[in-house]
């Protein structure tokens, strides 16, 4: 099943903060080396169950606290790796955002981020593109707060967002939202993004490296086209029939028309690969069936119904042939588990404070 799934590198993340998520790795399922290995690829899905489940545990603001650099940055490090080090040395705002554009996926094979022009408006789009990441909040949040935070440092700070929409549902509490972007905030649209005075797209930035610039391009140039590659026909088709599982549009007619393949094609590649169609659907809604129990809040009848049971006791049959377990008894030896390590990782590891002074000063 991991053939199927994104990756994203460690890069200095997770070294610089390994007080906040060591705790919670083996929640997750990742091993200990990702805090010390940048270059290390984690499966898309556990780094952002990682981030929920930090964020649980510590701070419900976690992602934007760490996007806003609130909870410490080192100086002059990128925590983004090579492409943090591009962005910052463009030499304006539209070259900034077209190599961000370009080269996330250097970073992560399934983050886009995307600008236009709107009318007076420069409009700054940011999302997930693999849909077995349900939940995104802490991603989203980290993303908008690192965009919003380096356009106001590489500007000197000469330009304030007009709006931030959030895909997510509106927090119980956004005071820190309101204090820091002190603009109108949007929950629950239909996309992630931040608007800007559509001069800021001119402005030259005060990180501006021209030669720097340009001696990190050719390398990120061929490590997109690696991660591009990386994301195959089998991950293509498996996002297909992840997006399709509900609504029962799982044939293989229906798989090809949307890759773009005949029938006769998509068989043949398959065969290449050495898989069967009606495996691969299984495998993939096993693997689905497994991170929703465990995971997810969703009722079990909500599940079966988008793994695309049209009765729960159906779902129940398969998930115990696949597991020797009911949903329900998994769910709760899931619950149980997530329990102890969180009591072990509460007495002994803290996530370090921070003044609200600090975190004012740091999002400015």
């Amino acid at each position: 099943m991991s053939s199927l799934k994104h990756t994203v590198f460690a890069e200095s993340l997770l070294h610089y903060h390994a007080a906040i998520f060591q705790p919670h790795l083996a929640t997750v399922g990742l091993p200990e080396d990702v805090l010390e290995r940048p270059d290390r690829k984690i499966p898309l899905n556990q780094y952002n169950q990682l981030l929920e489940v930090a964020a649980s545990q510590t701070d419900n603001n976690l992602g934007l606290k760490l996007g806003l650099g609130m909870l410490g940055e080192p100086r002059n490090l990128s925590l983004l790796g090579g492409v943090g080090y591009a962005v910052r040395s463009a030499a304006n705002v539209q070259a900034m955002l077209d190599c961000a554009s370009r080269y996330i996926v250097v970073h992560a094979q399934a983050n886009e981020l995307s600008w236009r022009l709107q009318g007076a408006h420069l409009e700054i789009t940011y999302r997930l593109t693999d849909p077995s990441v349900l939940d995104r909040r802490q991603d989203t949040e980290y993303a908008l707060g690192t965009l919003y935070a380096r356009l106001r440092e590489y500007t000197g700070e000469k330009y304030a967002p007009l709006r931030v929409d959030f895909e997510h549902s509106r927090p119980i509490d956004t005071g820190l939202h309101k204090q820091v972007f002190q603009c109108p905030l949007k929950f629950d649209q239909p996309t992630n993004r931040i608007l800007w005075p559509a001069q800021m797209l001119e402005e030259p930035l005060l990180t501006a490296d021209p030669r720097l610039h340009q001696s990190l391009l050719p390398g990120l140039e061929a490590e997109r086209r690696s991660r591009l590659a990386d994301t195959d026909l089998t991950a293509r088709i498996g996002l297909v029939i992840e997006a399709n599982l509900a609504v029962g549009q799982i044939g293989l007619d229906q798989v090809a028309a949307h890759l773009h393949l005949s029938k006769r094609t998509l068989q043949r590649r398959l065969g290449e690969l050495g898989l069967e169609f009606a495996q691969l659907v299984e495998q993939i809604r096993q693997a689905l069936a497994i991170e929703l129990v465990s995971q997810s809040v969703a009722s079990l009848t909500e599940i079966a119904q988008q793994l695309g049971y049209n009765e729960a006791s159906s779902f129940t049959r398969a998930f115990r042939r696949w597991t020797g377990y009911s949903p329900r008894q998994f769910r709760q030896q899931a619950a149980e588990g997530a329990s102890r390590l969180a009591g072990i990782a509460t007495s002994t590891s803290k996530v370090p404070s921070t003044s609200n002074r600090a975190i004012m000063s740091n999002a400015r």
